[in-house]
Parts: C-alpha cells; sequence; structure tokens
C-alpha cells in the first residue's frame, strides 16, 4: 500500500523545503484502501531527511468523522500530481510549484515504486 512520505526539493530560488506527498486513497466495498493514481501535495516541517509517515488506517467503528478542510481552503496545499494514463504524462493542478520542482517530485515518486 502506498504511503505518506516527507521529501525534501529544492526550489527555484535556491532554497530547500520538504514537502509531503500524500497518496489519496479511497475505502473500498471490502474495507480496505486502494489507491487512486493521484498525490496529493502539502508543506512539510524542518526535517531534512525523506521519512514514512504512519497513515492511520480508516476506523469505521468510530462512526462518521467531520469533513475535511477542503484543499484550495488549507493553506500548506501545495497541488496535486495525478499520471495520466492516456496522455502517458503527469498532471499537476492547484498549486504553486514551478516545473522544475514539480519535475523532482515526480522523479521521486517514479523512483520508489
Amino acid at each position: 500500500m502506498p504511503r505518506t512520505v516527507s521529501y525534501q526539493i529544492n526550489k527555484d530560488n535556491g532554497n530547500q523545503v520538504n514537502i509531503i506527498i500524500e497518496p489519496v486513497q479511497t475505502q473500498s466495498s471490502n474495507n480496505s484502501l486502494d489507491f487512486t493514481g493521484v498525490y496529493a501535495l502539502y508543506k512539510g516541517d524542518s526535517h531534512g531527511v525523506a521519512h514514512l509517515l504512519e497513515l492511520q488506517e480508516i476506523a469505521p467503528e468510530i462512526g462518521d468523522s467531520l469533513p475535511l478542510v477542503e484543499d484550495v481552503l488549507n493553506p500548506a496545499f501545495l497541488g496535486r500530481l495525478t499520471y495520466d494514463n492516456n496522455k502517458l504524462k503527469w498532471d499537476y493542478t492547484g498549486g504553486p510549484l514551478s516545473a522544475n520542482e514539480q519535475a523532482q517530485v515526480v522523479a521521486f515518486i517514479q523512483s520508489t515504486k
């Protein structure tokens, strides 16, 4: 199963920043998590190394949870990366990352597959 990771990229201005790369998952009818092929990107913390973060499993026995904040309203949101099977390329939407910064994230994702 894909996991959420923290990864450091080089910004176009020369600064290094950490971002959180979160695979978007849905809960299937048999209560397992299925990867959608979409990665949500968020501003990360100040730790300088990539490390795995625990992905908390959905707990249906708790009942309905509060709705999540929409990504576009979240100040840490940096966009989404989706692999387009029809065009055989990655599409980036909804955020401020440059083409070079996006390419670093894509290269990291591809290197971990």
